[in-house]
C-alpha cells in the first residue's frame, strides 16, 4: 500500500467516524427528548395538532424559501454578480439544497450545490461559494437580531434580558459586518477562518447588505411563525411573542456540527425553552416533533423537485423576473 493510499484510508476512516458520531448524537438527542415524557401524554398532545395546522406549517415553510431566494439574489447583486438567476430559479435551488442539507449527513451538500449552480453568475467561480457562506452568516445575524428585538419589548421568563438581548444584538452586528471587513482581517485570523476571509469577493454595493439583513430577519420571523402554528395548536396559551424568541433560539442547533442537520439537538432545545415559559413537557415535545415532521416534508419536496426537474447551472437568465 502506497503512502497516498494509506492517507486516503485514514481520511476515509475519519469521515466514517465523524459520520457515526453525528448520527449517534442525533439519535441520542431524539431518544432523550422523547423518553423524558409519558408516551400517552405526548400522543394526546400530538392529537391536538390537526392536519390543518401541519399543512399550514408546511405551506409557511415552503413560502419561506422564496423569501430566502430573494435574499440570496440581493446578496448576489451586492457582490457584483453579472448574471444572477431569477428568484424563481433560486427558490428551486433552495428547495433542492434543503433536501441535501437535511438528508445527507454532511450537512453542507446543499450549500455546495447552491454555489455550483450559481457559479456562472460571477467571473470567478469561487465567488458564488463564498456568497453562500456569507448568506449563512446573515441568516445567523437575522436570527440573533430578531431574538434581541423581540426580547427588548417582550421579556421571556427566566431570561437575563440585558445580557441576552445585548449579546444577541452584538453578535448579530458582528456577523453582518464580517463580510465587509473580512478581507482586511484575513491576515490576523487563524487557519480556515483566515483563508475564508481572504477569499471574500469585494462588496460592490454595500448598501444592499442592509436589505439582506432585513430579509434575514424576515426569514427567521417566518420560521418562528411556522413553529408557533404548531405550538398554538397544542397549547393556545403560549403567546406569539414567546415563539418569536424561542423558536429562532432553538434553530441555532442547525449550526451545531455534531448532529445531522441539527436534528435531535434542535428538538431538545425546543422542549427546554418552551417548558421554561410554562408549557407542559409533553406538549412541547409533541410540538417539536411536529415541527421536525413539517421540516422534513418541505425538504422532501426539494428532493421530488430535483427528480422531476433536474437543476442546471445558472438557470434562466431573465433578469430576475
Amino acid at each position: 500500500m502506497t503512502e497516498a493510499s494509506r492517507a486516503e484510508a485514514r481520511t476515509s476512516r475519519k469521515r466514517l467516524g465523524w459520520l457515526a458520531l453525528r448520527i449517534g448524537v442525533t439519535a441520542a438527542a431524539l431518544t432523550w427528548t422523547v423518553t423524558r415524557v409519558s408516551l400517552d401524554d405526548m400522543l394526546q398532545a400530538a392529537s391536538r395538532i390537526g392536519a390543518g395546522a401541519l399543512a399550514a406549517a408546511v405551506a409557511i415553510g415552503c413560502s419561506n424559501l422564496f423569501v430566502g431566494a430573494l435574499r440570496w439574489k440581493v446578496m448576489l447583486i451586492a457582490y457584483g454578480a453579472k448574471r444572477p438567476p431569477s428568484v424563481l430559479h433560486l427558490a428551486r435551488v433552495y428547495f433542492v439544497s434543503l433536501f441535501y442539507n437535511t438528508f445527507l449527513p454532511g450537512n453542507v451538500g446543499g450549500d455546495v450545490l447552491r454555489g455550483h449552480v450559481t457559479r456562472s453568475a460571477f467571473e470567478g467561480a469561487s465567488a458564488a461559494y463564498v456568497v453562500v457562506f456569507v448568506e449563512r452568516l446573515f441568516g445567523l445575524a437575522g436570527l440573533l437580531l430578531l431574538g434581541a428585538t423581540v426580547l427588548s419589548v417582550h421579556p421571556v421568563g427566566g431570561v437575563d434580558l440585558p445580557l441576552v438581548a445585548g449579546g444577541a444584538a452584538i453578535a448579530a452586528v458582528g456577523a453582518a459586518l464580517f463580510p465587509l471587513v473580512g478581507r482586511r482581517m484575513a491576515p490576523i485570523l487563524p487557519g480556515i477562518l483566515g483563508r475564508i476571509a481572504a477569499s471574500f469577493p469585494v462588496v460592490e454595493r454595500p448598501a444592499l447588505l442592509l436589505l439582506v439583513l432585513l430579509l434575514s430577519c424576515g426569514t427567521q420571523l417566518v420560521v418562528a411563525l411556522t413553529g408557533h402554528v404548531l405550538v398554538h395548536a397544542v397549547d393556545p396559551e403560549v403567546p406569539l411573542a414567546d415563539s418569536l424568541v424561542l423558536v429562532p433560539v432553538a434553530l441555532i442547533a442547525l449550526y451545531f456540527p455534531a448532529a445531522v442537520a441539527g436534528i435531535g439537538v434542535r428538538e431538545a432545545a425546543f422542549v427546554f425553552l418552551f417548558t421554561g415559559v410554562g408549557m407542559a413537557a409533553a406538549d412541547a415535545t409533541a410540538a417539536s416533533l411536529a415541527f421536525l415532521a413539517a421540516s422534513l416534508v418541505v425538504a422532501l419536496f426539494g428532493g421530488l423537485s430535483h427528480v422531476i426537474f433536474p437543476l442546471s447551472q445558472g438557470g434562466p437568465r431573465n433578469g430576475g423576473q
